[in-house]
């Protein structure tokens, strides 16, 4: 998977991502994105925010096992949001890497701080190690950074304010932990946990 900045152009959609997975019990994803234009369920003022809203959760909810899409319409909603995280770190090669080198390692050295700085050490080992990102501007990389911040607040990895950003060790439910076990999606499941 290639390094990308399409994120920032993304937000979390964890409401939307949740009433697709529940649609996809009785509904085909095809249907969904004829309901999410003519019902406008992601509630979207423009049909071409419709198709990016609906094509980013599909490619969120596509790359999950049937297992943790079932999960994901109907478990608790911290568990939901977990779920979902992984789904988008599974999707975007650079903020997997950023949550298995950087946060996997601050749970993994009982480093309670997520500080600016270990987003600059990331980015300019990215640097050093990409051209891709070595040619993002100084702004594109700062919005990377706080589109990183953005979703780990939403999904629970992270707490506090802008300005002191607290590492949360998130719950993972045995259910889900043996769904990422037994589907070849362990690296997800250390990323998030610290393991390994």
């Amino acid at each position: 998977m290639e390094y990308s900045a399409g994120i920032v152009s993304k937000l979390f959609w964890f409401v939307e991502a949740r009433e697709t997975a529940k649609l996809l019990q009785n509904h085909t994803f095809d249907e969904i994105e004829k309901m999410a234009f003519e019902e406008n369920i992601y509630q979207q003022n423009k049909q071409d925010r419709i198709r990016r809203v609906f094509n980013v959760i599909k490619n969120r909810l596509q790359i999950l096992p049937e297992i943790l899409l079932e999960e994901f319409a109907t478990t608790d909603v911290n568990s939901a949001k977990v779920i979902l995280f992984i789904a988008t770190i599974a999707t975007d090669q650079l903020l997997f890497e950023f949550v298995y080198e950087v946060y996997r390692e601050k749970l993994r050295m009982n480093d309670d701080k997520l500080e600016d700085k270990d987003f600059n050490v990331f980015f300019t080992n990215k640097t050093n190690q990409s051209s891709k990102v070595a040619g993002w501007s100084d702004s594109a990389i700062a919005k990377m950074k706080a589109t990183y911040a953005r979703y780990m607040y939403e999904a629970g990895l992270l707490d506090g304010t802008k300005d002191n950003k607290k590492i949360c060790k998130v719950y993972i439910e045995p259910e889900i932990r043996e769904a990422l076990l037994v589907n070849n999606m362990e690296k997800y499941l250390y990323a998030m946990t610290g393991e390994r």
